[in-house]
C-alpha cells in the first residue's frame, strides 16, 4: 500500500510539472505572438537609432554640394542607394536596391526577415537615380508606417499640403515635388515600365496619369529634362491594386532651402549655415538595435532561484524550523557532545540561510537592472548578444549560492524521518 501511495505521489508530481511546463510554453507563445504583432507595427517606423545614419549635406565655398554619411549607411547595408523623405509624413527611410524586386520585399535594411520589408528602388533602375523614370516600392501599413501615408494622398487637401520631399543620394540631393496620385494595377505595363527613352515612353505615361489621376497638379517642366520618381504601394481595397505617387526630381538648390529644419535643428541656424548638423552614430554599433532572448530567460531563472515555484514554502520554512530546533537544544548542548554538534550545525545553517537570502536578493536585483539597462524589448529579438555571458554568470552565481546556503549538511535533528540529511519539511 505504501508503495502504491509513493508511486501515486511521484506520478502526481510528474503530472504537475508537465502541466506547469505546458502552461508556461503556451503563455510564452502567446506573449511572443503579442510581441510580434507589436514589434512588426512599431519597427515599420524609422527608429531613432537608424536616423543617426541619415546622410549629412554641406556645401563648398563655391556652392557645390558635398554628401557625407553614406559610408556608414553602406556599412550597415551595401545595397543602400539613398534616403527618402516626404515632409510632414511618416515616409523617412533609407532606400535600398536588391538584385530583384523580391529581395527586400520582406527584409529590412539590416538583412533581417520582417513582414514590413524595406523601401527599395526597382532593380531595373540605375542605382544613381539618373534614369528618366525611377520606381520606389514600399509596403502599405495601416498605422501609416513605410508607404502607408501614400493612401492619404487620395484626399485633395492632404495632397495639396504634402507635395514636397527630398531624396538624398551619393550623387547629390534632389528636391521632390509631387504632381499626381493615381490608382492602378500591379501589372500595368505603362506605369511600371522603366525602359529607357523618355521621348517615347513619357508621353504615354503622362497621358495615362492625366486620365486616371485621383489628384493632379502641374506636370514637370519638360524643357529642363524628364526626371521623375514613382512611389508605389499596395492597397487593401483590391488584391492587385496599387497607389502610385508621382514626383519630379530636381537638383537641390541650397539657396532655396525648403527644408531647413527637417533635421529638427534650430531653423535659423540651419538656414544661415545651409548645413544639416551631424548626429552621433549610435544604435547599430552600440547593440541597442535588438534585445536577446537568452538574457530574458537568464534574468527570469535568476529571480526564480530566489522565488522557487515548486518549493517556496519548503525553502524558507527551514530557517524558522532550524532556529526553533536550536532554541530547544540550547539548554542541553552542554550535557551531550552530539547535541552540541547538532546545535552548532543548526545555528550555522540559520546564518548561512540568512546570508543566502541577502545575496540571492542582491543578485536578482542586479540581474533585473542589467537587463533593463542593456536590453530594449521594443527592438528586434535575437538569441544572444554581448551581455549574455554576464546574465549567465549572474544566474550561475544565484544557483551556487542556493546550493551552498540552502542545503543542510550537518547532523540530522531526527534520524526517524530524515533519510536525506535534510530537515524534514513536515516538522514545525
Amino acid at each position: 500500500m505504501k508503495t502504491l501511495n509513493k508511486a501515486a505521489s511521484i506520478a502526481n508530481r510528474i503530472l504537475m510539472v508537465f502541466v506547469l511546463l505546458a502552461a508556461s510554453l503556451l503563455f510564452m507563445y502567446g506573449m511572443y505572438v503579442l510581441y510580434d504583432i507589436f514589434y512588426t507595427g512599431k519597427s515599420a517606423f524609422t527608429s531613432y537609432d537608424l536616423l543617426q545614419y541619415r546622410p549629412v549635406q554641406s556645401y563648398d565655398e563655391d556652392g557645390s554640394e558635398k554628401t557625407l554619411g553614406f559610408t556608414e549607411l553602406k556599412t550597415i547595408n551595401s545595397d543602400t542607394v539613398g534616403w527618402l523623405e516626404m515632409f510632414g509624413t511618416h515616409i523617412n527611410y533609407p532606400v535600398v536596391q536588391g538584385e530583384d524586386d523580391l529581395e527586400y520585399l520582406n527584409k529590412d535594411i539590416y538583412g533581417n526577415s520582417t513582414l514590413t520589408g524595406s523601401i527599395y528602388l526597382s532593380a531595373e533602375n540605375s542605382s544613381g537615380f539618373d534614369d528618366w523614370y525611377n520606381i520606389i516600392y514600399g509596403h502599405h501599413m495601416d498605422n501609416g508606417a513605410m508607404f502607408g501615408d501614400i493612401d492619404k494622398y487620395r484626399d485633395k487637401d492632404y495632397f495639396d499640403s504634402h507635395r514636397l520631399g527630398m531624396l538624398q543620394t551619393e550623387n547629390g540631393t534632389f528636391d521632390l515635388r509631387v504632381f499626381a496620385c493615381i490608382s492602378t494595377e500591379s501589372y500595368n505595363g505603362t506605369v511600371y515600365n522603366t525602359e529607357s527613352g523618355a521621348d517615347v515612353h513619357y508621353p504615354e505615361l503622362k497621358k495615362y496619369i492625366s486620365e486616371h489621376a485621383i489628384n493632379i497638379s502641374e506636370f514637370p517642366d519638360e524643357s529642363k529634362g524628364i526626371s521623375i520618381v514613382g512611389l508605389s504601394t499596395c492597397t487593401d481595397a483590391v488584391t492587385n491594386g496599387r497607389i502610385v505617387l508621382f514626383a519630379s526630381l530636381e537638383p537641390h538648390d541650397p539657396a532655396n532651402d525648403i527644408y531647413a529644419d527637417y533635421s529638427g535643428t534650430n531653423e535659423d541656424d540651419a538656414a544661415v549655415s545651409g548645413i544639416r548638423k551631424a548626429l552621433k552614430a549610435v544604435g547599430h554599433y552600440s547593440g541597442s538595435a535588438h534585445w536577446a532572448f537568452l538574457n530574458l530567460v537568464s534574468m527570469i531563472l535568476t529571480v526564480l532561484t530566489l522565488l522557487p515555484l515548486l518549493s517556496l514554502r519548503k525553502k524558507y520554512r527551514q530557517i524558522g524550523f532550524s532556529r526553533r530546533k536550536a532554541k530547544e537544544l540550547k539548554d542541553k548542548k552542554d550535557t551531550d557532545e552530539r547535541i552540541k554538534d547538532l546545535y552548532d550545525d543548526l545555528r550555522s545553517f540559520v546564518w548561512k540561510m540568512r546570508a543566502g537570502i541577502i545575496i540571492e536578493l542582491l543578485i536578482a536585483v542586479a540581474a533585473v537592472l542589467i537587463f533593463i539597462f542593456t536590453e530594449d524589448i521594443t527592438k528586434r529579438v535575437v538569441i544572444s548578444d554581448k551581455y549574455t555571458w554576464i546574465m549567465v554568470v549572474t544566474e550561475a552565481a544565484a544557483l551556487a549560492v542556493d546550493f551552498i546556503c540552502f542545503r543542510y549538511r550537518g547532523i540530522r535533528p531526527d534520524d526517524e524521518y530524515d533519510e536525506n540529511h535534510r530537515i524534514p519539511e513536515t516538522e514545525n
